[in-house]
């Protein structure tokens, strides 16, 4: 029998200890201590969601941007194997003929004749509008 009265005791003063810090804490109205309960996971479980969108739309924006990356590469790397195609189809069309179409790559030498022409060649300039051809504005008289 005493051993039930100093267990009731125990009980009763842990019991008591738990309600002055509930109370201490969340203030004595015990249904405002359950609404700000509730309340405080609510406003938990919203920021932790708000991370996990941050996240995603992080992630997903990383994700587009290597994607991007690595299909620009992609193409590319198959314009200069399609040029370097082109270039040595063309080197093999000029080995084929005899000629080349690059004089310098060939091995052939250029004449002093025909870098005398290319130098006597007149240079056409182009010519500036003249203010005399432009139809006469309010400002412009």
């Amino acid at each position: 029998m005493a051993m039930d009265f100093d267990s009731q005791l125990i009980e009763s003063v842990e019991v008591r200890r738990n309600r002055l810090s509930a109370s201490f804490l969340f203030g004595l109205n015990p249904t405002e201590r359950r609404w700000k309960d509730r309340t405080n996971s609510f406003v938990y479980g919203l920021i932790i969601a708000a991370l996990i969108c941050a996240f995603c739309v992080a992630l997903s924006f990383v994700i587009n941007i290597l994607t991007n990356y690595i299909n620009d590469r992609n193409e590319r790397e198959q314009q200069r194997e399609q040029q370097e195609l082109e270039r040595q189809q063309m080197e093999q069309e000029g080995q084929a003929q005899g000629t080349s179409r690059h004089p310098e790559l060939s091995g052939a030498p250029v004449s002093p004749a025909a870098t005398a022409l290319l130098v006597s060649l007149p240079v056409s300039q182009p010519s500036a509008p003249q203010a005399d051809a432009l139809p006469p504005t309010p400002w412009r008289s």
